[in-house]
């Protein structure tokens, strides 16, 4: 919430796994002030658990936090021990997120982002369990990208217009930088890019990165609606059809054959999942997308080499070896 201290390195794993159960709480909130910034933590959860990942990105800091419902509070004695010139972009991943400050307060769902100064005095928490990203973002790098930032108070961003897809490809984006060590890291300026896309009054208009990361989004989002199409994806990321097949023609590929090779994998994924061993190959089309079985059982079977009847009988045969 201020600035992240040198000693995050490349990456940086936090947990009160280990930690006697009384001494969590305590031992959370030393951790944390230590390597992010000074702040307070509290709960009324009488078995407190978090956990934390912190990895870098250039000058960016990204940054996953899950655990038990608590509260983390900065206030004014904490900024002045550490006040940090940094801008924080948080997003949550599931459930509700307050925030608060003392001119009003703010709740956020997954799909929306808040973006504010670390010098902003705040407590921000969930009551049903904390899970979130974020960005912490040197400020000069921020306004250099985005444009000014209001030091005084946040800028919520919702779900309506075309935000809201900017908002989703960027949480899926740090969600997934953050789940290992291992896991791939998105360099800073795609990071940016989206952050600016999704930002109303940005000085620069979105880059085809930050259009192909959020018609994605979009896609991922809609792909059991059999009406998806390139219409539907350009009008919810702000852009012509024509740009959007200009997007996707530079990754090679179509908005209809990327959305059909999407919906492949996930069918391929629900026909060898438990949960898709109970469902009939015409749902399983209905599902994610298709309005024909026949039409979805031969692109299937075009794509794997089996078909989807079949790869069923081999999923439930194996299922029941297993147990």
């Amino acid at each position: 919430m201020g600035e992240p201290a040198r000693s995050v390195g490349q990456w940086l794993r936090l947990a009160t796994t280990a930690l006697p159960e009384d001494q969590r709480l305590e031992q959370w909130e030393s951790r944390i002030s230590r390597v992010v910034a000074p702040l307070r933590c509290r709960t009324l959860q009488p078995r407190f658990h978090a956990s934390a990942t912190l990895a870098r990105s250039g000058s960016l800091i990204l940054t996953r936090v899950t655990g038990a419902p608590h509260m983390i509070e900065r206030d004014s004695e904490h900024i002045r021990a550490q006040p940090g010139e940094y801008v924080r972009v948080l997003v949550p991943l599931r459930g509700r997120t307050a925030f608060y400050t003392g001119d009003g307060a703010w709740t956020l769902r997954p799909g929306q982002a808040l973006v504010h100064h670390s010098t902003l005095p705040c407590l921000v928490g969930s009551a049903k369990g904390m899970a979130e990203v974020a960005v912490v973002i040197p400020r000069g790098v921020y306004e250099n990208a985005v444009g000014p930032i209001d030091l005084a108070a946040p800028q919520t961003i919702g779900t309506d217009g075309t935000s809201g897809a900017y908002v989703a490809a960027l949480g899926r984006l740090l969600e997934g930088a953050t789940r290992s060590e291992t896991a791939p890291r998105p360099d800073e300026a795609a990071v940016l890019e989206l952050v600016g896309a999704m930002s109303a009054g940005g000085r620069a208009s979105p880059s085809p990165r930050a259009h192909f990361d959020a018609a994605c989004e979009v896609i991922e989002r809609g792909l059991a609606d059999s009406a998806l199409g390139a219409g539907y994806v350009a009008a919810r990321i702000g852009i012509s059809e024509r740009h959007l097949s200009r997007v996707f023609a530079a990754h090679r590929t179509t908005v209809p054959r990327y959305i059909l090779g999407r919906r492949l994998d996930h069918a391929h994924r629900l026909i060898t999942s438990r949960e898709g061993g109970m469902l009939t190959v015409a749902e399983v089309a209905h599902r994610c997308g298709f309005a024909s079985p026949s039409h979805f059982s031969g692109k299937f079977t075009e794509r794997f080499g089996v078909r989807p009847a079949e790869l069923r009988r081999q999923a439930r045969s194996a299922s029941s070896v297993r147990a």
